[in-house]
C-alpha cells in the first residue's frame, strides 16, 4: 500500500510539474515586449511630440505583443531617478530623448545590461563603448537644404534668417542644411542667424523674427519647437514670409508659409522599434533616418505663394537628395 501510494504521488508531481512547466512556456510565449518612452519635454508641449505619443499609442494598439507606456521626466534631476525606476519597473526597450539625457542613459544601461536602450538625438560619441545603447536621429539636414533652396530662390530682399530654440548640435545640423542649401541655389543671398534659447516661448519667438525682419529678412526660418509658433505670426503680421521645420503653420501663417521641412519623428522611433523587436538591434552605433527611409520630407504650404515654376526645381532637388546625388554637410557656413 505503501508502495503504491508513493508512486500515485510521484505521479501526481510529475502531472504537476508538466502542467507549471508548460504554463511558464505558454505565459512567456504570451508576453508582451515592454517598451518605455521617456520624454524631456511634456508630452503635450509641441505638435511633432505629440504626432510621435500618437504614433506609439497606435502601434501599442495594432500590436498585441508590446506595452508602451509614454514617461515626462521635466529637469535635469529627473532624468536619471525616471531612467531607472522604467529598469527596476521590467521595461526591455528604453527611449530617452536628446543629448541631456544621454549621462542618465549611460548609467543606466551601465546598471542594467540586459535592457535594449535607444536614445533620439542623443549626440552621443564613443558609442562602441555602450554595446546596449543604440543612439538614432533624423537626417535633418535634408529637409533644412531643400528649404533653404525654397528660401533662396523665393527672397525679393536678399536677406533671410534663422532662428534657432538652442546652440546645439541639433539644432545647428538644420542651419547648415538651409545655409548650404541657399548657396545652392542663390550664392549673393545673405542669411543672419539667431538663437533665442527657448523651445517652448512662442513670444520669445516672436521678438527674434520681429528683429530679424527689422534687419530686412523677408524670409525667417524657425527651428525652435513651440517657441517657432510665434516667428510664424511675426511674418504674417508682416506680410513677409515663413519658413517652416517639422509642421505646418496654417493657423498662424496661412499667407506667409512657403513651406515645411517635416521630419516624422514618429516614423523614426517607429522604425527604431520594428528594428530592436525583429532582431536588428544596433547597439553600439549611432545611425539616422531621411528622406529615403520616409523620415523627413520637404511639402509646400497649402496656399498660392510659391510659383509652380520654384516647385518644380526644389522638388528636383529633394528627389536627387534621396538618391543620394547631393552630399550635405553637417557644420554650418556661419553662426
Amino acid at each position: 500500500m505503501k508502495r503504491k501510494s508513493l508512486i500515485v504521488v510521484v505521479g501526481i508531481l510529475l502531472v504537476s510539474m508538466l502542467f507549471v512547466s508548460c504554463g511558464k512556456k505558454e505565459d512567456k510565449a504570451n508576453a508582451k515586449t515592454r517598451i518605455a518612452f521617456v520624454s524631456y519635454q511634456a508630452l503635450d508641449s509641441s505638435e511633432w511630440l505629440q504626432n510621435l505619443v500618437s504614433g506609439l499609442k497606435d502601434y501599442e494598439a495594432s500590436h498585441s505583443n508590446v506595452e508602451i507606456k509614454c514617461i515626462e521626466a521635466l529637469s535635469v534631476d529627473q532624468y536619471e531617478p525616471k531612467v531607472m525606476a522604467c529598469c527596476q519597473n521590467g521595461f526591455d526597450i528604453i527611449i530617452t530623448t536628446y543629448a541631456d539625457m544621454a549621462p542618465a542613459t549611460v548609467k543606466a544601461a551601465e546598471k542594467y545590461p540586459n535592457i535594449k536602450f535607444g536614445i533620439l538625438q542623443g549626440e552621443m560619441e564613443n558609442m562602441k563603448d555602450y554595446p546596449n545603447i543604440s543612439d538614432f536621429h533624423l537626417n535633418r539636414t535634408e529637409t533644412a537644404f531643400v528649404q533653404g533652396c525654397a528660401t533662396g530662390l523665393m527672397t525679393k530682399t536678399g536677406k533671410v534668417g534663422f532662428v534657432g530654440g538652442l546652440d546645439i548640435g541639433s539644432i545647428n545640423e538644420i542651419l547648415a542644411g538651409y545655409q548650404q542649401g541657399i548657396q545652392y541655389v542663390n550664392p549673393s543671398v545673405v542669411d543672419y542667424v539667431t538663437y533665442c534659447n527657448s523651445f517652448t516661448d512662442p513670444t520669445i519667438g516672436k521678438d527674434y523674427a520681429q528683429q530679424l525682419y527689422a534687419k530686412g529678412c523677408d524670409i525667417v526660418f524657425g527651428a525652435a519647437g513651440g517657441s517657432s509658433t510665434g516667428c510664424a505670426q511675426a511674418m504674417e503680421e508682416n506680410g513677409a514670409m515663413y519658413a517652416a521645420c517639422d509642421v505646418h503653420y496654417p493657423k498662424e501663417a496661412p499667407n506667409a508659409e512657403i513651406g515645411s521641412a517635416l521630419n516624422f519623428f514618429e516614423n523614426m522611433v517607429l522604425a527604431f522599434i520594428d528594428d530592436t523587436l525583429s532582431g536588428n538591434y544596433r547597439g553600439g552605433e549611432s545611425h539616422e533616418y531621411g528622406i529615403a527611409q520616409g523620415a523627413a520630407k520637404y511639402e509646400f504650404a497649402n496656399n498660392d505663394l510659391v510659383p509652380q515654376e520654384i516647385k518644380d526645381k526644389v522638388n528636383e532637388i529633394s528627389k536627387l537628395i534621396g538618391e543620394g546625388k547631393i552630399k550635405i554637410s553637417s557644420t554650418p557656413l556661419h553662426k
